[in-house]
């Protein structure tokens, strides 16, 4: 009976062993058959804005674990605030604005890999009720030089809200030097204007509701002048190019939520509140979400890596770089030689 049982043991021994293996393993990532199956963290530093939901709801889904990567988000509420963290910070993604992505960029360690968002039409230019303008137009465009002439615009300055101005001005034959400018972040801005200080301001999403809950007038978007103002997608230098796969499978995560949210179902508008709430503290109601749905252009990896290979993305930088130059935040040489590098773009990262 001894003998008989000496063969029954050992394999009792082997699977036992085999078991406690495979659970040493999964707990540290591995799978049975040795590849490494862990998550490694993906840090991506972004605003909170509409742009930044498609991955954070794909989290929430675990999809990023499921892809390879643990995204670890980090938000802020203006992109120079993004640039201010990067120069200290062991970063790998951020999504940025044209400013503080030439920033970046301009320091020759990062690449542009992808476009997050248009968000022309989320840039808005207020007044408040029974202004002036709101009653005369020149060329199809509320206001007038003389009634622009001379008066203080309340803005984050070096932001898409400057662009915004520029055109805007440029309509009446007018610089920044023909006007006051009160520069300020978004929260500062709205209470400064609240406070009756200024006669215009400029906002982005999703400050402008809070404008709109004041009942300030919405004088034009970035739309109404068919400005193009994009967020796009910097990767560290260096970690890109040894991390190729985890970029597309961050870029590719997003992808179907981009899908969905082009026909929003009730579901989805919960989704893009939940994630405000969550992340700023913020309630939109249902419409206010649909409306910025209506604001914000997303588009899927192979919707990005077209428009990077056509060149609209270099031209929309190139157009937004520009005015930043001649408001001497970029020497020539600088801007120069950022465009001699087409803007650093690589949509090789996208298939």
């Amino acid at each position: 009976m001894k003998a008989y049982f000496k063969p029954i043991t050992a394999i009792i021994c082997v699977l036992a062993l085999a078991f406690l293996a495979a659970c040493s393993e999964a707990s540290l990532g591995i799978s049975n058959q040795g590849r490494d199956i862990a998550a490694e963290p993906l840090s991506v530093h972004s605003l909170v804005q509409l742009d930044a939901w498609p991955e954070y709801q794909a989290a929430q889904a675990k999809e990023d674990l499921a892809a390879g990567f643990d995204l670890k988000p980090s938000y802020y509420q203006t992109g120079t605030d993004i640039y201010a963290r990067l120069q200290n910070a062991d970063w790998q993604i951020a999504s940025l604005g044209v400013f503080p992505a030439l920033l970046v960029l301009n320091t020759g360690q990062a690449e542009l890999v992808g476009l997050a968002s248009d968000e022309s039409a989320a840039n808005i230019l207020f007044a408040r009720q029974g202004d002036p303008i709101l009653s005369q137009k020149t060329d199809g465009l509320p206001g007038s030089q003389s009634l622009i002439k001379g008066k203080t615009f309340i803005l984050t300055t070096a932001s898409t809200s400057s662009v915004l101005l520029h055109h805007y001005l440029k309509k009446f034959n007018l610089t920044e030097r023909d006007i006051n400018i009160n520069s300020m972040e978004p929260e500062d801005a709205l209470k400064a204007f609240q406070a009756g200080k200024g006669d215009y301001l400029l906002l982005w999403s999703p400050y402008i509701y809070k404008a709109f809950d004041e009942d300030w007038v919405p004088v034009l978007n970035g739309q109404n002048l068919a400005l193009h103002l994009p967020m796009v997608y910097l990767a560290k230098a260096g970690w890109s190019e040894k991390n190729k796969d985890r970029i597309k499978a961050f870029m590719k995560t997003r992808d179907p939520y981009i899908k969905s949210y082009r026909e929003p179902s009730a579901a989805l508008v919960k989704d893009i509140k939940n994630f405000f709430k969550a992340e700023v503290n913020t309630t939109f109601s249902d419409e206010q979400v649909k409306d910025l749905i209506s604001r914000h252009a997303l588009y899927t990896s192979d919707e990005q890596q077209e428009l990077l290979d056509q060149g609209q993305v270099e031209q929309w930088l190139s157009e937004n770089a520009d005015i930043y130059s001649q408001q001497e935040k970029f020497t020539p040489k600088d801007l120069e030689r950022i465009r001699k590098a087409h803007f650093y773009i690589n949509a090789g990262y996208l298939t």
